[in-house]
């Protein structure tokens, strides 16, 4: 009983009798932004206490993007995140280089940070270029919109394994989307595109604490009380 109490405590998960030790991996550094991009427009990043900043510029008019250098198919992710009231963002995924004729850089999944009265924060959107479609929204799920809270540090994960992409906010599920659209590609944090509005440049949004699994992701997958939605 001793020796039980002296072990050291370590993230692990539960795959029926055995317990595994969750291999997570820092995909930031908390001082530079090395092994990251910037693609896109003028928006402006840089690190302070441990953090990505992310800070909007007035008459840009395309989202400006932080990129891993790094693809990534199947896995597990998880950082902290938080936001001024007002600043719009967003967490992608398996991203891809858009096309020349698109009006952003890159398409792929999107983890909305939202900071509108609608409180989607948690839902998957993709972009089209000019125009964008919700795959899955927070319409229904009133415990999920209240799941982020503006001002605060959030934590986020994210399972994408095979077509099943799972979303959990603060521990409370807001996304079960099945979808093949996307397989693999970068990870990518959004500076959303801004209009002639310096007022708007004074909110910020700020990440940490990034780390993913990418080692058989499917035996540290949590199970999720969403029913899933598929999209084809």
């Amino acid at each position: 009983m001793i020796l039980a109490l002296l072990m050291p405590l370590v993230p692990s998960c539960n795959t029926g009798d055995s317990v595994l030790e969750e291999p997570w991996k820092e995909i930031f550094n908390g001082v530079d932004l090395g092994g990251w991009s910037i693609v896109g427009s003028e928006g402006k990043f840089w690190v302070e206490d441990s953090a990505i900043m992310c800070h909007q510029v007035s008459n840009t008019p395309e989202h400006t993007f932080l990129s891993t250098n790094k693809e990534y198919d199947n896995f597990i992710l998880e950082c902290k995140v938080k936001i001024d009231e007002g600043y719009s963002s967003g967490i992608l995924f398996r991203c891809v280089e858009a096309p020349d004729t698109a009006s952003t850089s890159l398409f792929g999944y999107q983890t909305k940070i939202d900071p509108s009265p609608r409180k989607w924060t948690g839902g998957i959107m993709v972009h089209y270029g000019y125009m964008f479609q919700w795959y899955y929204t927070l319409k229904d799920d009133s415990i999920a919109r209240e799941a982020f809270r503006i001002n605060e540090w959030n934590r986020f994960r994210i399972e994408a394994i095979d077509t099943s992409i799972k979303i959990w906010i603060n521990d409370i599920p807001t996304c079960n989307l099945i979808n093949s659209d996307y397989i693999k590609g970068t990870i990518a944090l959004k500076i959303h595109s801004l209009g002639n509005d310096p007022e708007k440049e004074a909110v910020k949004g700020y990440f940490k604490n990034i780390r993913m699994i990418t080692k058989e992701p499917e035996k540290y997958a949590h199970e999720m009380d969403l029913a899933p939605l598929r999209v084809d």
